[in-house]
C-alpha cells in the first residue's frame, strides 16, 4: 500500500497530539505537585489513594472521639476522687463523734457538716461535661441524682471505637459506684443515715456508720481503678490512631504527590518529544510547520 501525503499528515497529527498530551500532563504535574489529578491518570494508584483517604478519615474520627471520651473519663475519675475525700471526712467525723467525749449538742451541730457533705456528693455526681451528665449512663440528658439522692440514670455504659471494629468502655456505672447496686454500699444512704444518727444523738448509729463508710470508700476506690484502666486504654488508642492517621497521610502523599525532580525530568522529556514530533512531521512534508499554523 502506497503511503500518501494524507496518511503521513494524519500520522503526524496523531504523534503530535500524543506528544502535546504528554507535555500537558507533565506541565500540570509539575505546577500542581500532584501525580494523580484524575482516576484515569493511574487507576491502580487511584484505588490505593481512595482506600488510604477513607482510612485516614476513619483514624482521624477515632482519634477525636477517643480523645473526648478520655477527657470525660479523666474528669469522672477525678470526681470519684472527690467523693472518696468526702467519705474519708465522714469517716473521721464518725470516729470522733462516736466517742463519749462529745454530747448531743456537739453531734447535732456536726450533722450540718454531714448535710453539706451529702450535697457535695450529689453535686459531684451531677457533673456535666459538654452537655452530657457523665454519671447518668445512657440517660445523660438530665441530672442523674435529685436533691434527695435518688438515682434516675440507667445501668448503661457508653462505649467508643478505639480501633476499627474494637470498642472500649468510656463511662462508669454510678448505680454501682455510688448506689451500691449488686450488694454494695449506698454511699448517699450512708451519709443520710449518719446525719440522722447525729441529729438524734444515736451513738450506736454513729458507730455503725463506720462500716458503711469503709465499704463505700472501697467501692468508690474500685470504680476509680476501673476508670484508670479504661483511661489508659483510651489514651493509648488515641496515640495509636493519631500515628495511623499520619501514616495514611504519608501514604497518600507518596501515591498522589509528584517528585519535583522526576516531574521536571518528565517535562523536559515531554517537551523534547513534542519538538521531535513536530520536526518529523515538518520534514516529511519538506515544509515549515510554523508556516502552516
Amino acid at each position: 500500500m502506497r503511503v500518501t501525503e494524507k496518511m503521513m499528515f494524519q500520522a503526524g497529527q496523531v504523534q503530535t497530539a500524543a506528544a502535546r498530551e504528554r507535555l500537558e500532563k507533565a506541565t500540570t504535574e509539575l505546577s500542581s505537585g500532584k501525580r494523580i489529578t484524575h482516576a484515569a491518570d493511574d487507576p491502580a494508584g487511584s484505588g490505593i489513594l481512595i482506600t488510604s483517604k477513607i482510612s485516614q478519615q476513619r483514624y482521624s474520627t477515632i482519634q477525636q472521639v477517643v480523645g473526648r471520651a478520655a477527657d470525660e473519663l479523666n474528669i469522672a475519675e477525678g470526681v470519684l476522687g472527690e467523693v472518696s475525700n468526702v467519705m474519708q471526712r465522714g469517716r473521721e467525723l464518725a470516729m470522733q463523734l462516736g466517742s463519749s467525749q462529745f454530747n448531743g449538742a456537739d453531734r447535732a451541730t456536726s450533722s450540718n457538716e454531714v448535710d453539706g457533705l451529702l450535697k457535695t456528693v450529689i453535686g459531684l455526681m451531677n457533673t456535666e461535661v459538654g452537655g452530657r451528665y457523665i454519671f447518668g449512663g445512657t440517660k445523660d440528658g438530665t441530672p442523674p441524682f435529685d436533691a434527695a439522692g435518688v438515682y434516675s440514670g440507667d445501668a448503661g455504659v457508653r462505649q467508643v471505637e478505639i480501633a476499627p471494629g474494637v470498642v472500649e468502655n468510656s463511662s462508669l456505672r454510678a448505680d454501682i459506684a455510688i448506689k451500691g447496686v449488686g450488694g454494695g454500699a449506698d454511699v448517699i444512704q450512708v451519709l443520710q443515715d449518719f446525719a440522722t444518727a447525729l441529729r438524734t444523738n444515736n451513738v450506736q448509729g454513729i458507730q455503725d456508720a463506720l462500716v458503711g463508710f469503709d465499704k463505700g470508700i472501697n467501692q468508690v476506690s474500685g470504680a476509680r481503678k476501673d476508670a484508670g484502666a479504661s483511661l489508659n486504654i483510651l489514651q493509648t488508642a488515641e496515640q495509636v490512631s493519631m500515628l495511623s492517621r499520619d501514616q495514611m497521610r504519608i501514604q497518600i502523599a507518596g501515591v498522589a504527590e509528584s517528585d519535583l525532580i522526576e516531574s521536571a525530568s518528565n517535562l523536559s522529556l515531554a517537551n523534547t518529544a513534542l519538538e521531535a514530533a513536530l520536526f518529523a512531521t515538518a520534514k516529511s512534508f519538506k515544509l515549515s510547520l510554523v508556516d502552516k499554523l
